[in-house]
């Protein structure tokens, strides 16, 4: 089933964790570890993967036209988009609206021009940054409403864990559904890591997280709320994987595998 959750998951992926460069002349060259794509290319497979029929989509000129038929509404850009919702320029751009003011997008190549070598060259190829006007000429909703379908479907198993996952986590864990990790301490590399835990589902500071609280209940370590080395062996012991106190993307595959099977 389509998802607009899982849609914002794999544009974080792509933007964030793989290591993909912008070229339009390999615009659909989607390997992890060096790949290229261009800005409708992204999009285009990134719905892919999260369910959506994009009919004959294939760039920026004819997205509209396919989207719109198959569920999309094209709406004003009015400066406040919802998450999930495609940001589109008709003829030169689009990207994706992740949410808390930031979109992701396929941006330039590392020579300032549409080509270039496959694998992010520059580390802003591919980038997830703050909310711009390009100017776009519209956004494309999904349905009408991104949080009616975040929910649902199953959860790409990419070893990252971002909005989707935790959201499905606390829904697993049946605490309140935020895709936040509220009340963390920063790793500090050394004795624990969490390299496969987006950043933008974690918030620093006092007070812990339900959703890690119930976790640990769960595994019978003590319930602080900190996503910290103990918590993090427990897991991945609990998976059965090796417990080294780091959130890498094993753990995160084994999280989102046993999510997709409604348990933790």
């Amino acid at each position: 089933m389509a998802s607009v959750g899982t849609l914002i998951n794999r544009m974080r992926y792509w933007c964030a964790v793989a290591n993909m460069g912008y070229s339009q002349a390999d615009r659909w060259n989607f390997n992890p570890q060096a790949g290229n794509c261009d800005c409708s290319s992204l999009v285009i497979h990134c719905l892919k993967e999260a369910g959506f029929d994009t009919g004959s989509a294939t760039y920026t000129g004819n997205l509209s036209g396919e989207l719109t038929r198959r569920g999309w509404t094209r709406l004003p850009a009015n400066g406040s988009p919802q998450p999930g919702d495609i940001l589109l320029n008709d003829v030169h751009h689009v990207a994706v609206y992740l949410g808390g003011g930031k979109l992701a997008q396929a941006s330039i190549s590392e020579r300032g021009t549409a080509y270039g070598s496959a694998g992010d060259q520059t580390g802003r190829e591919t980038n997830i940054r703050g909310y711009y006007s390009y100017p776009w000429d519209c956004y494309l909703r999904y349905g009408g409403n991104a949080g009616s379908t975040a929910s649902t479907g199953a959860l790409a198993v990419d070893g990252n864990v971002g909005p989707a996952t935790v959201r499905r986590w606390q829904q697993v864990m049946s605490t309140t559904v935020d895709g936040i990790i509220s009340g963390q301490q920063v790793p500090d590399g050394r004795t624990y890591a969490r390299p496969a835990i987006d950043s933008s589902v974690v918030r620093y500071g006092a007070g812990g997280s339900d959703l890690i609280r119930a976790v640990q209940r769960r595994l019978g370590c003590g319930t602080d709320g900190l996503l910290g080395p103990a918590t993090i062996r427990a897991i991945q012991a609990h998976y059965g994987l090796a417990q080294d106190a780091s959130f890498g993307p094993s753990t995160a595959r084994a999280l989102q595998s046993a999510l997709n099977q409604g348990r933790f």
